[in-house]
């Protein structure tokens, strides 16, 4: 996994990029403790927010930080990837034990 520097984000804002396409991995969340579940996300985002000093920043990004974005501005909608699992659930456990993998 890619490392990801502290970033404070303030009214962040994801939106997609016609033509980039979408994968299928493994999500879990701290909200939903042991749960992990398929989750379908755009590859690369368009992503907007301001620091803390005031200052807008827009760049894309993707890769892990891309479907990192995606899932907490889904949070600040309300949304828990739960509502986006395609196929079955899963717990960390199962996973570990049978080894499961990405399709």
């Amino acid at each position: 996994m890619e490392e990801i520097p502290l970033t404070i984000m303030i009214n962040p804002k994801v939106k997609r990029i016609d033509g980039v396409g979408t994968s299928i991995e493994y999500e879990a969340c701290a909200s939903v403790p042991e749960v992990i579940g398929k989750v379908r996300r755009d590859k690369k985002v368009f992503l907007e927010y301001y620091t803390e000093n005031g200052i807008k920043v827009q760049k894309i990004v993707d890769g892990f930080f891309a479907r990192l974005v995606q899932h907490e501005c889904d949070h600040l909608d309300g949304i828990c990837f739960l509502e986006k699992v395609e196929g079955k659930f899963a717990t960390k456990k199962m996973v570990k034990k049978f080894k499961l993998k990405e399709k």
